[in-house]
């Protein structure tokens, strides 16, 4: 009787001692709440420690859910670039941008080469030429105006290459395609979501004003509004193609994380992405609903248009900065362009363009042409002709445009993947006129990629449906049919 007194007595204790400790998300909410007020008190020095924490988050969670399924290296590729493309990443004189870009690429990357090289999609269509493009990068290090940039970049680039090669080749069907944008979509959601918490820093880090017109551009945790814009064409490309495959409770969520990143792209002022985005729907629409979608959009426009001469802030705010030189940048283009001409067949090496503002003929003076080799020249198909010369600009376009073209013929859009074109890939397609966008890097060239390696296999796959079509249709031939077929010949 003692004996069952004691062990009652000893599990009410435990049972007490239980309850005592604190549950899992008490800890983590003590934890993000002691990290805000180490944000708001020493903002560098607490910066750092969620930067650290960050790096830790990427490592093990993202070893977890690429073990599982090659997918999920689209949300590690997606932190990747957010942790390497905060303001805190960026500033640091220990570069430890570049080294958590490098080592985490090697580390996801590496374990799916031997995977991706015996699939061979290395030697099919475009994905062999795309090879062939980096090859080409890697050969610029040799008469690069700076080779250790160039040779740093092409790794840069070959690594998530590699990547999207390892989900091109587990992609069966035009569902898988969506579930990759449905994965791609859950990293900018997180990154979104943690781009809300950096509203508690001072001002002074997450809102920066505009070089030209003095008005607060909101930037977020990273360096330039750009970046928000950029995200959020991500986070909207992915999220419509996405969506027809989703759940409910999933398109719930698809819709928070679209309409959060939305939101912050009209914080951060960012026109390009939405004047791109926004073509791609106009065409989608027009292309889905034919005449119904033209008039509509008519309708959308001429309501726009009387607003912006009817509203005098409205109009202001459209013609704010200088819209007519592109806000300067006309300048570099036009510097840029004649140092093509100078060397158009070989250009100076991979990604290195923003190097020729250094020349002393360079007209501009602003402090956005001074960064080297970091400046960009606000122009992709610019910066690929200065940067490999105008032969590798025209067989990137050819790689790039091809697919985009070939699923609207006849029998070549098994997959029902039209809507990539105008949602994903058109729209980032445009924003080349203004921005510089990395081979497989910055979030609208990881939603490039996707986009392209979609397409680029389903391309493949109509191929051999069609060679497959073919030799059927030739076997079920009778012996006199041949015959007849090979007199006419």
């Amino acid at each position: 009787m003692q004996n069952l007194q004691t062990s009652s007595q000893g599990r009410a204790v435990e049972a007490r001692w239980n309850r005592s400790i604190p549950r899992l998300e008490y800890l983590a909410s003590a934890a993000a709440g002691m990290l805000i007020l180490a944000l708001m008190a020493h903002p560098v020095a607490g910066g750092m420690i969620v930067l650290a924490i960050a790096a830790a988050v990427v490592l093990s969670w993202g070893i977890s859910i690429t073990s599982r399924q090659v997918t999920g290296l689209l949300i590690v590729l997606m932190l990747i670039e957010a942790v390497t493309a905060s303001s805190l990443a960026a500033s640091s004189d220990e570069k430890i941008g570049a080294v958590i870009r490098y080592s985490l690429g090697f580390l996801f990357v590496l374990p799916f080469v031997s995977s991706v090289w015996r699939s061979g999609i290395l030697r099919q269509g475009g994905f062999r030429g795309y090879t062939i493009y980096l090859i080409w990068a890697l050969m610029s290090v040799s008469y690069s105006i700076l080779p250790a940039v160039s040779f740093a970049r092409v790794i840069a680039a070959t690594l998530p290459f590699c990547a999207f090669c390892a989900i091109a080749s587990e992609v069966r069907s035009g569902d898988d395609a969506r579930r990759a944008m449905g994965a791609l979509l859950v990293g900018c959601g997180i990154i979104v979501a943690a781009n809300y918490l950096a509203i508690v820093i001072p001002s002074s880090m997450t809102w920066r004003p505009d070089r030209d017109t003095g008005i607060l551009r909101f930037t977020g945790f990273f360096t330039e509004p750009n970046q928000v814009g950029g995200l959020m064409l991500a986070t909207l490309g992915a999220g419509f193609i996405y969506w027809p495959i989703a759940s409910r409770g999933r398109k719930a969520l698809a819709a928070a994380a679209m309409l959060g990143a939305a939101v912050q792209g009209a914080m951060a002022d960012s026109r390009s992405p939405f004047v791109a985005f926004a073509i791609g729907c106009a065409l989608y629409t027009v292309w889905k609903y034919r005449i119904r979608g033209a008039i509509a959009l008519a309708a959308l426009f001429a309501i726009f248009y009387t607003a912006a001469l009817e509203v005098p802030s409205m109009h202001v705010y459209l013609d704010r900065g200088d819209v007519a030189s592109f806000s300067g940048r006309n300048v570099a283009w036009d510097f840029a362009v004649r140092r093509v001409k100078e060397r158009p067949l070989l250009g100076y090496g991979y990604e290195v363009e923003g190097q020729i503002l250094n020349s002393q003929y360079f007209p501009g003076w602003d402090e956005v042409w001074s960064e080297g080799y970091q400046s960009s020249l606000h122009d992709g198909f610019l910066s690929r002709a200065a940067g490999l010369g105008i032969p590798a600009l025209l067989f990137w376009l050819f790689l790039t445009i091809r697919p985009m073209i070939s699923c609207f013929f006849r029998n070549r859009d098994p997959w029902n993947l039209r809507s990539i074109v105008m949602l994903a890939s058109l729209p980032v397609f445009i924003l080349y006129f203004t921005e510089s966008v990395s081979d497989f890097r910055s979030f609208a060239g990881i939603l490039m990629a996707l986009a392209w390696s979609m397409l680029e296999r389903e391309r493949l796959f109509a191929l051999e449906q069609a060679a497959s079509r073919a030799k059927v249709a030739e076997a079920s031939k009778t012996p006199i049919v041949r015959a007849l077929q090979a007199g006419h010949a």
